[in-house]
């Protein structure tokens, strides 16, 4: 946008430029052309006072020297013709008089009609001037006089005075784009940049974020405060919402823990094979429900958390839950292979690496089928999406990535996810149907969703080939510190 604004504040300026140049330039050109014709007239007229009275006397030998003299000094060519347009003086060489412009400029002088004034001629124009007057003694037109004379000297003027005027339009240009142009659309855009960037920071979830309502037009003042009140209410509503959802759980979880107890009881009181049954199915279910306002609960600190993004060592997290892991796996059969590169970081929430590898790599034993699991840290350049490709990007997670992006991608070969439940996994509460069965609560990768893109990541969940699932959190990759070069050692 800055860009685009800046060309048409330089096309206004541009425009205006021209319509100022243009007439001045023609102005100037005008008055040079008439200044050469002003002179083609004087000296036409001294010819036409000495050709009358050589034409009367028929002495023509000092009216070819004169002319002679002129051509040689102005290196024009000049002819003197009677009233039936023969030719009686001619210099340097014969002229043919019957070339259309010259015929009309004789025919017009000998029709004692005022010449016509010649029009601009520009530096790219080749054409000369011609100019015929009359030669008149006692009212009668005795013949005219021809004088055809170059304009390389005007062309020059009007070049030079041209390729100023160019010149210093580029300057004027110049300077009104980096002296006024240039600040003013950074002053008029930089509320909205400030929108743009509150704006990206609102769709992180940083529902604080406010932008300063002191700067700008009126009408980008006015929707600043509207900003700032929508992000207000934003935040108040997502804080009700985080606050209700965590009390409802707390408060849940003393008459739950109250009522399991008092269904463990019953054992010792129930003596039916079918009853008991029954009775160990509801407090299956009291364990799944109190499981359930666990993953609520904190799911709810989670939303509410405000820590700040630190640099976190992703090949040592990966590898200490990967160790941590192990032995689950190993009594479960099920192999567990990492490929970890060393000294690769990323900006992330406090123990949100931790946490969301945890849920990844159990719904991985869950739900892989006894199948390989295999653990991958890579470092990925920034994408397209990644960068928000605009004009003038937007603060935030652009700024973020343009180090890259570190992925941690967690794979199985197990039955994996159909096309329709990749794109409803992650929701709240979400199982498939084939998953009822397990133990879970279906809340663990909506969390470790809520928990990466709290830290500027993301989580995305496709499928495998020829089968299963592959689970990638992408963090944007902290900037890595300036190397440090040793002077070498001087050795005495």
């Amino acid at each position: 946008m800055h860009r685009r604004l800046l060309v048409i504040v330089c096309a206004l300026v541009a425009s205006l430029i021209v319509a100022l140049s243009v007439p001045l330039v023609q102005a100037t050109a005008d008055r040079t052309i008439q200044t050469s014709f002003t002179g083609r007239v004087q000296d036409s007229a001294w010819f036409a006072d000495m050709a009358a009275t050589a034409l009367q006397t028929g002495r023509t030998a000092r009216l070819q020297a004169a002319a002679d003299r002129y051509t040689g000094l102005y290196d024009s060519q000049v002819a003197v013709v009677d009233a039936d347009r023969k030719t009686t003086v001619v210099a340097p060489r014969p002229i043919d008089l019957e070339e259309p412009h010259l015929r009309s400029a004789l025919l017009q002088a000998l029709a004692d009609r005022p010449p016509e004034r010649p029009s601009v001629v520009w530096p790219w124009e080749d054409r000369p001037f011609i100019h015929a007057d009359a030669i008149k003694r006692d009212g009668h037109i005795l013949g005219a006089v021809l004088i055809v004379s170059p304009t390389d000297r005007a062309r020059s003027e009007v070049a030079d005075y041209l390729t100023l005027v160019i010149l210093g339009s580029l300057t004027a240009l110049a300077v009104v784009l980096i002296a006024v142009a240039a600040p003013v659309v950074r002053w008029v855009l930089r509320p909205v940049h400030e929108l743009d960037r509150a704006t990206h920071e609102v769709a992180l979830g940083r529902l604080k974020t406010h932008v300063s309502d002191r700067a700008g037009a009126p009408e980008l003042r006015r929707l600043a405060i509207s900003f700032n009140a929508m992000a207000d209410s934003m935040h108040a509503s997502q804080e009700q919402q985080r606050a209700f959802v965590a009390q409802a759980s707390h408060q849940l979880r003393n008459p739950l823990t109250a009522l399991r107890l008092r269904v463990e009881n019953l054992e010792d009181f129930v003596n039916d094979p079918q009853g008991l049954h029954e009775l160990h199915s509801a407090v299956e279910e009291a364990g799944r429900f109190g499981e359930m306002l666990d993953g609520l609960l904190r799911m709810a600190r989670a939303e509410a958390s405000e820590a700040e993004r630190t640099p976190v060592d992703v090949s040592a997290v990966v590898a200490h839950r990967a160790d941590a892991w192990r032995a689950a796996f190993d009594a479960e059969g099920v192999p567990l292979t990492t490929r970890i590169p060393d000294g690769i970081s990323a900006l992330s929430l406090p123990e949100c690496l931790d946490q969301a590898l945890d849920t990844l790599l159990d719904n991985a034993l869950k739900f892989g089928d006894g199948s390989p699991v295999d653990i991958r840290v890579t470092h990925a350049p920034a994408t397209h999406s990644d960068s928000h490709d605009t004009a003038d990007p937007p603060h935030g997670r652009t700024a973020d990535t343009e180090h890259g992006m570190v992925e941690v991608t967690v794979q199985d070969q197990g039955s994996g996810l159909t096309t329709e439940e990749l794109t409803q996994a992650g929701g709240r509460f979400w199982r498939s149907t084939r998953h009822q069965n397990i133990p879970g609560t279906g809340l663990g990768l909506a969390l470790t969703r809520i928990l990466v893109e709290a830290g500027g990541g993301e989580l995305h969940l496709a499928a495998a080939q020829p089968h299963g699932l592959i689970a990638t959190i992408r963090l944007p990759a902290a900037p890595q510190p300036p190397a440090i070069h040793q002077p070498p050692a001087v050795i005495p």
